[in-house]
């Protein structure tokens, strides 16, 4: 359950009138290993994105506040806006609705909200466009791929869920380790480990977990998660876990560092790398 208020903004990019909401609170039913805290009902990520339906611009609501210049407005409608139909899949639908119903001709809008995941795939290409920092862009890809866990994505077809899952992650690897060397909060290295993890990257996964582990900074349930997926990456195994299951539900046990629990080295015979 989620509360929030609407207001109503100038898109910054067309000045078309956008409604946004403005959150209040929400109540977590559990947590993933890659840190997405599970709710009832509507998802307070999915309250948190917004669209334009005139340009497609993408973002929270304090990116419809910013201050855009002239010249990256105009570069934006003429560049980025035409080419934001869809994610790098093939166009797809749910049970619900059109998952970007209304597209027509350029500067006709959209006269439906499209889905979630699509909203943050769009977030990020606005980011892009805007030059905001590689985790900023990182972060918005993220948010797609935890999505697709959400109603409606989650209707979408299995097949292209799958290929979703695998074009969000894969560039939201990218630009976290991009990134990544201007961030201090160590979480940053565990969350990075365990996508890796998610997307048969074991040998990064290792390498990051290994650096959170080092770290004094982090919270003690990430320390005794990243520990149990130190040995999962070790047997390459990339299943989807949540966070009570790597914790508590016969997860490997944890081993001592240097006594075999990363069991990975960066040059091991066929390993992976991003």
């Amino acid at each position: 359950m989620i509360v929030w208020s609407t207001i109503e903004v100038s898109c910054p990019i067309c000045s078309h009138r956008t409604r946004l909401r403005e959150l209040g609170s929400g109540f977590g039913t559990g947590q993933d290993s890659d840190l997405l805290v599970r709710m009832a009902g509507k998802h307070i990520i999915q309250a948190e994105i917004h669209t334009c339906h005139k340009c497609r611009f993408s973002g929270y609501p304090a990116d419809f506040k910013r201050t855009i210049s002239p010249a990256a407005r105009r570069r934006f409608l003429e560049v980025v806006s035409p080419r934001l139909r869809e994610p790098p899949v093939a166009p797809r639908t749910t049970p619900e609705r059109p998952a970007s119903a209304g597209q027509g001709k350029q500067g006709a809008g959209l006269s439906a909200t499209p889905l979630p995941d699509v909203q943050y795939y769009w977030a990020y290409r606005s980011a892009e466009a805007l030059a905001l920092p590689a985790v900023q862009q990182g972060e918005r890809l993220l948010r797609a791929y935890w999505c697709l866990r959400l109603p409606p994505s989650s209707y979408l077809p299995p097949d292209v869920v799958r290929a979703l899952k695998k074009a969000y992650l894969t560039r939201a690897i990218e630009r976290l380790r991009e990134g990544l060397a201007f961030e201090r909060d160590p979480s940053w290295l565990y969350l990075l480990g365990e996508l890796c993890r998610r997307n048969g990257n074991f040998v990064l996964a290792a390498s990051h977990l290994r650096r959170f582990l080092e770290h004094e900074g982090g919270a003690r349930y990430l320390k005794l998660a990243a520990v149990k997926l130190l040995e999962l990456a070790r047997k390459r195994i990339d299943q989807d876990l949540s966070m009570e299951e790597i914790l508590y539900d016969g997860a490997p046990e944890p081993k001592p560092l240097g006594d075999g629990a990363g069991g990975m080295e960066a040059d091991e015979p066929g390993s992976e790398e991003a």
